[in-house]
């Protein structure tokens, strides 16, 4: 299989799937922190050089913001 120049590559994509390489690189970022993935290899896959511009991509998710409340407020028990 011959590789593809980034050029050619973004000009596919765009118009097959009406996307380019930094909305993927966000998706994969976007995957990778709801996969519960490291920071530090997030930041590699997606090369970032600063962990602030990686967590800008990384969103939580409803069970994830879910799960943050049942820690910091449990529910009471009643008897």
């Amino acid at each position: 299989m011959k590789a593809r120049s980034r050029r050619s590559s973004c000009v596919l994509l765009d118009a097959y799937a009406g996307l380019d390489l930094h909305q993927l690189r966000h998706s994969a970022a976007t995957h990778l922190g709801d996969t519960k993935v490291p920071s530090q290899l997030n930041m590699g896959k997606t090369r970032h050089k600063n962990p602030r511009t990686t967590l800008c991509y990384v969103k939580p998710g409803a069970e994830a913001t879910a799960k943050v409340i049942g820690v910091l407020a449990p529910r009471r028990r009643t008897h």
